[in-house]
């Protein structure tokens, strides 16, 4: 979509001299041998994502083969506690990015035209027709395949979908993806539990969409070359980097500032997609809520724990969960009342 559309083309950005333009030749063995780093703070330092992914999962893999269970769960508090910090932190500096936004948009409009603000329309326009396109062509298809009950589906699916994509945050839906799936559809708890919050690191479809999307942009808006192949390299590896990405609002702006650096497309773009990104991050998180929620759905008809088509009949409605939970709690209460009447008789019977 985005290279038949070019909404980056006409924008006519000069990158700043300091910025090289310069693209280097990038071959499947040279990014191989580039995900390995010397160091972890070299990688950090020089904001090499995939070498940071790597570092990260091999400390994984590590802290995993710990055998205590008391210094496993130390480390991951530390590294849960110093998450939020960091995540306050940006927070307080995305705060005053609405100021420096505004200022550079004027600046870039007062440079290259009005025409920016067209191609950033354009570009809003193209992300929310890609989006489409991939739900009707992937999402529903995979819903047929499955025998997942489509209008059901998207019935189930549109308050998460629209609570998502009013917050631009994937954690303030969550509770209620996870209601819907098991009250409306009968996705067993065990199944949504594990699946939608793995779903929220791992499987961000609007995200990696987007990513892909801004950078093609960028190296239009500064007449960066970009061969099909090179396109592929940055699909692959911006696929690869969005895994564990924050559910928070403008969290993949980081990534996509690095992908530009690390495939060498001038950033000067950079503040002209940070201006509309709110609202295309609307879009991507409700997206990726949509996501989450087919992936614990077909899950499900994979373990053969949810009927075809969602038709709890025949031998299939003694085994509706949302029954079984009903059952299960009733007949908590029925025990627990028997149990205080057997406690009140023991009672008279001592006095």
């Amino acid at each position: 979509m985005v290279n038949i559309t070019k909404p980056g083309k006409g924008t006519h950005i000069e990158h700043s001299d300091n910025v090289s333009a310069t693209n280097n030749t990038i071959t499947w063995d040279g990014e191989l041998f580039k995900i390995v780093p010397k160091s972890f703070f070299a990688a950090a330092v020089d904001g090499e994502i995939l070498q940071i992914v790597f570092c990260a999962l091999m400390f994984a893999i590590g802290l995993c083969k710990v055998p205590s269970r008391n210094v496993r769960q130390a480390m991951i508090s530390f590294l849960h506690a110093l998450s939020e910090t960091m995540f306050k932190v940006t927070g307080l500096v995305m705060n005053y990015a609405p100021i420096g936004i505004g200022f550079s948009i004027a600046a870039t409009v007062g440079k290259n035209g009005l025409g920016v603000l067209l191609s950033l329309g354009k570009l809003v326009g193209v992300l929310y027709g890609t989006l489409a396109i991939f739900i009707i062509v992937v999402f529903v298809p995979i819903m047929l395949i499955s025998r997942v009950p489509v209008k059901k589906f998207f019935l189930t699916t549109w308050q998460p979908f629209l609570l998502a994509f009013t917050t631009a945050s994937s954690e303030s839906a969550l509770p209620k993806a996870m209601e819907c799936l098991e009250h409306k559809m009968g996705i067993p708890k065990k199944i949504v539990g594990f699946v939608i919050p793995t779903g929220y690191s791992f499987n961000l479809d609007g995200t990696s969409l987007y990513l892909s999307l801004a950078v093609i942009y960028c190296a239009q808006a500064t007449n960066t070359s970009l061969p099909l192949g090179k396109q592929l390299v940055i699909m692959l590896t911006l696929m690869l980097t969005t895994k564990g990405m924050a559910a928070v609002p403008r969290a993949s702006f980081v990534v996509l500032s690095a992908a530009l650096g690390n495939f060498n497309i001038p950033n000067d773009a950079l503040s002209l997609v940070l201006g509309v990104d709110a609202f295309m991050d609307m879009a991507r998180t409700g997206v990726n809520v949509m996501g989450n929620c087919l992936a614990a759905c077909v899950i499900a008809r994979w373990e053969g724990v949810y009927p075809p088509y969602g038709r709890w009949e025949g031998r299939w409605a003694e085994r509706d969960p949302r029954i079984l939970d009903n059952l299960a709690i009733n007949g908590h209460e029925e025990t627990g009342q028997w149990e205080e009447l057997d406690s009140r008789n023991s009672r008279k019977l001592e006095a």
